[in-house]
């Protein structure tokens, strides 16, 4: 469903309904800012008119705190603190950049997308992270995922966070966070999400893997915290 592979802000507005329901404040509206990329305001105005649920884990900078940093414009930043997105200024839908912060000099690198790409690319991963229904399975092979039907990937560049090589992968009614494992020959990390339990039944009875279930964020299988 085009819902769930949003590729422009109308289509995002699109899968926000689909996921999160309708927004609490669908009449509010941004001003434009100097100082801030349209792009950005449009993501702030949404973000806006869904009272903040969009967001769980990660989070953007608010428009009046965006200031310059070595050059470039932080305005995503990882919730502990470990990773920052940025932008250049002045530039109409600029480029994103990302580092981890440190004492020591540390240079922005390029992520491969644009700010428009990259809000909604932060935005579906949002979505994953702080799903009501989730499955987490952990260096396993993730061949399986690709070949069932109806399974597409996101499309946009693979990202750095949470680890090497992340991809984000859908179909009708589930979204999957899938990357490398922190020993490669371990195989892939992956989490199923979806806003109800029962749309991910059907990857309970996968030869080989053993699935970590949690349900409004509630483990109901383990003890273990949710891995990020």
């Amino acid at each position: 469903m085009s819902s769930l592979a949003p590729t422009d802000n109308q289509e995002l507005r699109r899968f926000l309904w689909r996921w999160y329901g309708a927004p609490k404040s669908p009449n509010v509206r941004l001003e434009e800012s100097l100082e801030a990329p349209k792009e950005l305001v449009e993501w702030h105005e949404i973000f806006t008119q869904w009272g903040g649920a969009i967001t769980s884990h990660n989070y953007a900078i608010p428009l009046p705190e965006l200031t310059v940093e070595d050059g470039k414009i932080p305005f995503w930043v990882e919730n502990q603190g470990t990773w920052v997105w940025a932008f250049d200024p002045n530039i109409e839908d600029p480029s994103v950049y990302e580092r981890e912060p440190s004492g020591e000099p540390n240079p922005w690198k390029r992520t491969g997308e644009r700010l428009s790409e990259f809000l909604i690319h932060a935005t579906v991963l949002e979505a994953i992270l702080g799903a009501p229904a989730t499955k987490v399975a952990q260096g396993v092979q993730a061949d399986w995922l690709w070949s069932q039907e109806g399974t597409r990937e996101f499309p946009f560049p693979a990202w750095n966070w949470p680890a090497r090589d992340s991809h984000i992968l859908f179909s009708e009614s589930w979204l999957a966070l899938v990357h490398p494992s922190d020993e490669p020959e371990a195989g892939h990390d992956i989490t199923l999400a979806a806003t109800a339990s029962g749309d991910l039944n059907w990857a309970d009875n996968t030869p080989g893997i053993k699935w970590r279930s949690y349900s409004d964020v509630q483990d109901y299988t383990t003890d273990e915290p949710l891995p990020w």
